[in-house]
C-alpha cells in the first residue's frame, strides 16, 4: 500500500470519528488497532492519537524537512500565522536547541516573535519521527452541528480550502486540520506546506503550517 493512500484512508478514519463518539474513544484507545482494521498499514510504525479541545490545540512538527521553497530563514514584519509557523519549522529543523524549546515552551518561542494566542488557547507540540507518528482529531463545536458530505470528503482527500484568513474554530477549519493532521502521519517525501494538496508530498506539507493558520489567527 501506497503512503498516498494510507493518508487517504486515515483522513477518512479521522472524519468518522470527529462524528463517531464509539470510535472517536476506539481510535484514541488503540490507534494502531483500528487503524489497520480499516486497512491502514502500521507495520514498523507507532500511531499515538490526541484529541483537540475547545482551548487545546495539538499541533505536528514534522520529521522531515522543509522543501526549499517552503523553508523561511527570516521572519518579515507582520508575518501572516502561516509564515510565523514556516518560519518556526525552518529553525526547528536547523537547531535542534531551537527544536527543543518548540517542543519544552511554545509560548515563550511565540513570545520572542511577537505571536500572541487567542484567550484562553493553550497550544501542544508533539514531534514526529521515523517510528513515532501522530494523528490529531480535532475539535468540533457542538453548537456547530454535524458535518457536511462535503466537509467529509474534503478530510478523506486531504483537502484544505479557504477564502482569506480562518478566525474561528467552525466545521470547516475542523476538516482543515484533520487532512493535514492525518495526512502527516505519512510523511512519504515532504512535509508542512500551508497550500492545499492533491497528493501526497504536498498534502503532508501541509501538515505543520496550515493548522497554524486556523489556531494562531
Amino acid at each position: 500500500m501506497t503512503d498516498k493512500l494510507n493518508s487517504v484512508i486515515i483522513g477518512e478514519i479521522v472524519a468518522k470519528a470527529m462524528q463517531d463518539e464509539t470510535l472517536k474513544q476506539s481510535l484514541l484507545a488503540n490507534p494502531e488497532k483500528v487503524l489497520a482494521e480499516g486497512g491502514v498499514t502500521t507495520t514498523g510504525i507507532h500511531y499515538s492519537v490526541v484529541e483537540d479541545t475547545a482551548t487545546l490545540k495539538n499541533i505536528i512538527l514534522p520529521s522531515q524537512p522543509l522543501t526549499k521553497t517552503m523553508q523561511l530563514d527570516t521572519l518579515p514584519d507582520g508575518a501572516s500565522p502561516a509564515l510565523v509557523t514556516r518560519y518556526i519549522i525552518t529553525r526547528a529543523q536547523a537547531d535542534e536547541d531551537y527544536r527543543k524549546q518548540v517542543l519544552g515552551d511554545i509560548n515563550s518561542v511565540l513570545q520572542d516573535l511577537g505571536v500572541s494566542l487567542p484567550t484562553g488557547i493553550t497550544l501542544n507540540i508533539v514531534a514526529n519521527d521515523d517510528k513515532l507518528q501522530h494523528i490529531v482529531i480535532p475539535y468540533v463545536p457542538p453548537a456547530s452541528g454535524e458535518l457536511s458530505d462535503e466537509q467529509l470528503a474534503s478530510v478523506a482527500g486531504g483537502k484544505h480550502h479557504s477564502k482569506g484568513k480562518v478566525t474561528t474554530h467552525t466545521n470547516v477549519a475542523a476538516n482543515a486540520e484533520a487532512a493535514i493532521n492525518a495526512v502527516a502521519v505519512t510523511e512519504g517525501a515532504a512535509v508542512a506546506d500551508v497550500a492545499a494538496a492533491a497528493q501526497v508530498a504536498a498534502a503532508a506539507e501541509a501538515a505543520a503550517v496550515a493548522v497554524a493558520v486556523v489556531v494562531l489567527t
